[in-house]
């Protein structure tokens, strides 16, 4: 058994490839969709908001508000749109005032990321009632292609608040490492680099290789190149179908504990310090 580091990510698309084979056997085929909400007052775009649904779950993304009721209108209509389909509504933040501000209109802190030296904590916010009502009278488009017209807008609101509150483009660094027999992929890990965080995004081996360290080989090869990059911690999400044990022996800890993420199973953020 050979194990390389994969630096053109050469077998990247065979590792994520078996990844989802193996998830399919435990979760079925799930949709999965990206929408965006523009608020529109008048003939003013006062607010909007990218969401993407995927493992039952509506991940809001990008976005800027004028004021809280422009926030409580734009999430009132995603709460209607995904009401029977997703579970909850989720999103992390670093920035305490947006906290607040989800926290006003019926969001829950489900946990806290730890910071490094050279990053910030985010907060892990989330809604599962569905039931955010606004009488706003502001119209709210929702659509799956983006409006051109708008992007500028969004863009340059974006950027203010990321001025604003001292938030600036992180470097970040892919790292893969593979393990063949002869020139067959049999498993990998995929991690990106952040500053001084990493996050762990893949790890596959293949059915008829698992039990023999592949896994554990894979994961201290790329903790290593971790070390030589001068990386703080590093961190992952698993569900419990996949492999929370493994990672636990691993000497990787419980930070958050998420329910029905995906549906019927627990899912599990976990961080090492290395």
């Amino acid at each position: 058994m050979r194990y390389i580091e994969d630096k053109n990510f050469k077998y990247k698309d065979e590792l994520i490839k078996k990844l989802r084979a193996y998830n399919l056997k435990y979760t079925g085929e799930k949709d999965s969709s990206t929408e965006y909400f523009y608020a529109i007052d008048g003939e003013k775009l006062v607010g909007s908001v990218c969401t993407n649904y995927s493992w039952d779950w509506v991940s809001i993304g990008s976005m800027f508000y004028e004021d809280i009721d422009v926030l409580k209108k734009l999430i009132s209509e995603v709460s209607h749109y995904y009401k029977n389909k997703a579970v909850g509504m989720k999103l992390y933040i670093e920035v305490e005032s947006r906290v607040e501000d989800f926290k006003s209109i019926g969001f829950d802190i489900g946990g806290i990321t730890e910071k490094t030296p050279r990053t910030t904590r985010y907060f892990y916010l989330k809604n599962i009632d569905f039931h955010i009502e606004s009488n706003a009278q502001i119209e709210v488009i929702a659509v799956t292609e983006k409006i051109d017209k708008y992007n500028a807008i969004i863009l340059n609101q974006i950027e203010r608040f990321n001025r604003d509150n001292n938030i600036y483009p992180m470097e970040e660094r892919n790292i893969m490492f593979v393990a063949l027999d002869d020139d067959d992929f049999v498993g990998g890990v995929h991690g990106i680099i952040t500053e001084d965080s990493m996050y762990i995004g893949w790890l596959v081996v293949d059915e008829k290789y698992r039990g023999n360290g592949i896994g554990k080989n894979l994961m201290y090869k790329i903790e290593e190149k971790a070390k030589e990059l001068n990386v703080y911690s590093i961190n992952l999400g698993t569900v419990e179908f996949q492999a929370e044990k493994f990672y636990d022996k691993l000497g990787y800890k419980i930070v958050l504990i998420k329910e029905n993420d995906p549906r019927g199973y627990k899912s599990y953020s976990m961080v090492k310090k290395i």
